[in-house]
C-alpha cells in the first residue's frame, strides 16, 4: 500500500510540473490498466482488414476478417474515457476482428436447423472466446440484412498466428487467417471440393411397373400416376440425425408420387379403384436410415425425403424406386381385366 501511494503521488507531481511548463498530459494507463489476453470489446481498431476467410456451416457461410496486430489503441475504441490510449500487456497484441453471416438455406429449412454458432480467436497457443452468436436467421432471410459484428480482442503473443475457431452443434472448424486455410473436420463435405450433388438422367416413368398392353386402355381423365425424383443431396449434417460419422455423409433424395384414387377402363367405361402399396427407395444395396411414414390409401400424393448413410468419397450408386399400384375392377362388373398393374418400378443411374 505505501508503494502505491508513492507512485500515485509521483504521477500527480509530474503532471503538475508538466502543466506548469505548458505541456498537456493525459494519464490513461497505470501499472494495472494494460489489456490482458482475453479482453474483448465491441468496436473497430481503426485499421483496415488485412486478412479474410470463409467458413461454411450447415446453415450458411461465416465471413471472417482481421486487421494487423497493434500494441496500443485509442482508449475510446474499447469504451474507456479520455482521449489517450491503452496498451496490450506484455506478450500480447490488440487485433480488430469482425464476422458476418450469410444464410444458405431457404426459410422452411431454417425453421428446423439450430441457429446458434460459437466463435473464438486463437493466437499464441491460447483461445479468446467471442461468445455464442444466436443470430435471427429468419429475419436475415426476409430482410436481406446480414448479421454482423466488429470486435477488438487482445490475444496472446504477437498476433501473427491469429486464427478463428468456429463451432456449430459440437463440431469445430479451425481457420488460419494468415493463409485463409480452413481445417473443416466433420464439415468438409460442405465445401466445393466435397461430395457433389447428383441427379437422374432418366425421367421417372409412372408406368414402369404397368402392363404395357393394359395401360394404354386406362383413361387419364381422372388423373394418372405421376412421379418425380429430385437431386440426391449429400451433406454432413441433418438436424434430426446430427453430424455424420467421420468420412461419411448423409445422402438425401426427395420423391413425389401422385396416384388417382380411381381410373377408368376405356373399353367398358368401368371405374377401377386404385390400391396403393408402400413407396420404397433404396440407394445401392443400402436401406434408408430415415424415410417418410407410408400413408394410407386416403392420400393421393406421397412426398417426402429418404436419407441414406454413405461414404463421403464414393460416387453415388444407383437409386431404385418402387411404388406399386393395382387397379381393381368394381364389384358386379364382369367385363375387362379383374386387375390392372400400375406404378413405379425403376432404377436410376445418378450422375453429377
Amino acid at each position: 500500500m505505501p508503494r502505491s501511494k508513492t507512485t500515485a503521488w509521483a504521477v500527480a507531481v509530474g503532471a503538475v510540473l508538466a502543466i506548469a511548463a505548458g505541456v498537456a498530459v493525459v494519464v490513461v494507463r497505470l501499472g494495472g490498466d494494460s489489456l490482458a489476453p482475453g479482453f474483448v470489446a465491441d468496436g473497430t481498431s481503426g485499421t483496415e482488414a488485412t486478412h479474410e476467410a470463409e467458413v461454411r456451416l450447415p446453415i450458411g457461410v461465416v465471413r471472417l476478417a482481421s486487421g494487423a496486430p497493434r500494441d496500443e489503441i485509442a482508449a475510446r475504441r474499447v469504451g474507456r474515457g479520455g482521449d489517450g490510449t491503452v496498451e496490450a500487456a506484455d506478450d500480447a497484441a490488440i487485433v480488430g476482428v469482425s464476422w458476418s453471416f450469410q444464410p444458405s438455406l431457404g426459410y422452411d429449412d431454417l425453421l428446423t436447423h439450430p441457429a446458434a454458432f460459437s466463435l473464438a480467436v486463437t493466437a499464441g497457443g491460447e483461445s479468446t472466446d467471442l461468445g455464442e452468436q444466436d443470430v435471427d436467421l429468419h429475419d436475415a432471410v426476409e430482410s436481406g440484412l446480414l448479421p454482423e459484428q466488429s470486435l477488438i480482442a487482445v490475444v496472446a503473443g504477437d498476433g501473427d498466428d491469429l486464427g478463428f475457431a468456429v463451432t456449430y452443434e459440437g463440431r469445430t472448424q479451425h481457420v488460419d487467417m494468415a493463409s485463409g486455410e480452413v481445417d473443416a473436420g466433420a464439415a468438409a463435405a460442405l465445401y466445393p471440393d466435397g461430395p457433389q450433388t447428383y441427379g437422374t438422367r432418366e425421367d421417372c416413368d409412372p408406368r414402369s411397373a404397368a402392363d404395357p398392353e393394359q395401360v394404354r386402355y386406362v383413361s387419364r381423365a381422372d388423373g394418372f400416376l405421376h412421379c418425380r425424383v429430385e437431386q440426391l443431396v449429400r451433406t454432413p449434417y441433418l438436424p434430426d440425425l446430427g453430424w455424420a460419422e467421420a468420412g461419411r455423409v448423409w445422402q438425401v433424395v426427395e420423391l413425389t408420387v401422385t396416384t388417382p384414387r380411381r381410373v377408368r377402363w376405356l373399353l367398358t367405361g368401368a371405374r377401377y379403384r386404385v390400391d396403393r402399396g408402400p413407396v420404397t427407395v433404396t440407394l445401392g444395396s443400402g436401406e434408408a436410415v430415415r424415410a417418410p411414414r407410408s400413408p394410407g390409401d386416403g392420400r393421393a400424393t406421397v412426398r417426402g425425403s429418404w436419407v441414406f448413410d454413405g461414404p463421403a468419397d464414393e460416387s453415388a450408386p444407383e437409386l431404385h424406386v418402387s411404388a406399386p399400384m393395382t387397379a381393381r375392377r368394381p364389384p358386379g362388373e364382369t367385363r375387362g381385366p379383374a386387375r390392372i398393374a400400375l406404378g413405379v418400378d425403376q432404377t436410376f443411374t445418378l450422375r453429377r
